[in-house]
């Protein structure tokens, strides 16, 4: 435990103030002048349509290197990631562990061969899941991506069940590939192209929360409740041969909205009631990112199987589904090639790194300290609500996993205050993102190992940003 905690503090010794000038720089635009000219359009050019949308500039400043929660781009200005890079690097940008078990595993060995001559490193990851994840999880489906996991649950659901209806949750993300987005319903504009191709045995239904139409609480939480049960009994609903339900503990692009306590334990009811495999999306929460393991933890709930990535790899593309004994045994033994596999399944490298990201959570007590920055980071955007209590909602989510409302004066949603912000921030050298169907909450989600210095200066900031924007 000594060295860890070593460790932890040479990752946060260069945690100070935010240090920029020019954002982005002369640097960056000019290479992402020159990603314009190859990278697809459909990418880089949302730049120039949300500049003419909202007024602000949008050119991205450009990543050099990155340690700890400090970020420095290309023209040397240095940032604090409150982003968390999209809640991946929960351990730290570079950790030690990680940066040290990728050095060791690359001059050993990078790619091996899957399901068919797999690697030791794998093998000690399945494992090490396996031990790590609530219950009876045990099974393992390697992947690259959390839309890889979602996948892979959604076919070990159908397996084990035989039935292809599926209920999801209005404003879910799980992933943008043709499975994962058959059960995403994040933005309309995100599927309308493709709604011809995907599952059509896919039914959203209501998730309870503020943003929703059930809106939140205990009336929301039933309102849910009865609503699913009424999918899965009732012969007039619509719904048919469903053998799935696929949630997330808290929905994260969807703005960290946080369903009522017990709810999820319910759902759990629901599922054994009417043989629904129960598949919990803990690629956003998991890995302490809530100051628990994982956030179906909180209400002692155990999925049939559990998705998780991000900040399983410690910043190597990694991911997994890890279910139940009894529904894994669904897919029934091999009849020789694998009906579900990839290239690189089990990479060696990204399995090295994954344990190290495990070990350094571990070691360093990030868990904890996880929950202990989380009740400091959301006291202070409380502090910020009341305010301005007719134009900020009570921030939301749990740990280092919180959103913060931006509300209009009539009391919508007010995404362009709330794109403003994320610009103002980044110009003081704080990056954050907006989350929510209206893109109007503040979504932070820093890494474990930043400081009470930077959250507090980071607060300031925004404390004077919003005073900018909404009125002092």
């Amino acid at each position: 435990m000594g060295r860890g905690v070593e460790r932890l503090r040479d990752m946060v010794a260069n945690l100070g103030p935010a240090l920029v000038t020019a954002v982005p720089g002369p640097a960056s635009r000019a290479l992402i002048d020159d990603l314009a000219r190859y990278e697809c359009p459909a990418i880089t050019a949302r730049r120039a349509r949300r500049a003419e949308e909202t007024g602000i500039d949008q050119d991205p400043i450009v990543w050099d290197r990155a340690e700890g929660a400090c970020v420095w781009d290309v023209d040397g200005n240095r940032y604090v990631d409150l982003s968390g890079a999209f809640a991946v690097a929960g351990v730290g940008h570079c950790n030690p562990r990680v940066v040290e078990a990728a050095r060791r595993q690359s001059g050993k060995l990078i790619h091996a061969m899957g399901d068919v001559f797999p690697s030791r490193e794998k093998i000690a990851l399945c494992q090490k899941l396996a031990e790590i994840t609530p219950g009876d999880l045990q099974h393992v489906i390697l992947a690259q991506s959390g839309a890889g996991a979602v996948e892979a649950a959604l076919k070990t659901a159908v397996m084990a069940t035989g039935r292809p209806g599926v209920i999801a949750f209005q404003g879910s993300y799980h992933g943008l590939s043709y499975g994962a987005l058959s059960v995403t319903a994040y933005r309309r504009s995100f599927r309308e192209p493709f709604q011809a191709q995907l599952n059509p045995h896919v039914i959203h239904a209501p998730y309870p929360g503020e943003d929703g139409p059930l809106g939140g609480g205990a009336a929301g939480a039933e309102a849910s409740l009865r609503w699913i049960r009424h999918l899965l009994e009732d012969p007039a609903s619509g719904a048919a041969g469903i053998g799935a339900l696929i949630v997330e503990p808290i929905q994260g692009r969807g703005g960290e909205v946080t369903p009522p306590q017990g709810w999820l334990r319910e759902v759990r009811g629901l599922c054994d009631a009417f043989g629904v495999v129960m598949i919990v999306d803990e690629i956003y929460t998991g890995f302490g990112r809530t100051g628990r393991w994982f956030a179906c933890e909180h209400e002692g709930v155990v999925p049939d199987v559990m998705c998780v990535g991000k900040g399983m790899g410690g910043g190597f593309p990694i991911s997994a589904a890890i279910g139940r004994p009894s529904i894994m045994a669904g897919w029934g033994e091999s009849r020789g090639e694998a009906i579900h596999t990839s290239t690189f399944l089990g990479n060696p490298l990204g399995c090295a790194m994954a344990m190290a990201a495990i070990e350094a959570i571990e070691a360093d007590g990030l868990v904890e300290r996880c929950a202990r920055l989380g009740e400091h980071l959301e006291a202070g955007l409380g502090a910020l609500a009341r305010r301005w209590p007719a134009r900020i909602g009570a921030p939301r989510g749990r740990g280092l996993m919180l959103g913060l409302p931006i509300l209009s004066e009539a009391g919508g949603a007010d995404g362009g205050s709330a794109m403003a912000a994320v610009s103002q921030m980044l110009q003081r050298g704080y990056l954050l993102l907006p989350s929510g169907v209206h893109g109007h909450v503040l979504g932070l989600a820093p890494p474990f190992v930043i400081g009470v210095d930077q959250i507090d200066a980071a607060l300031a900031a925004l404390d004077e940003v919003l005073a900018g924007i909404l009125g002092a």
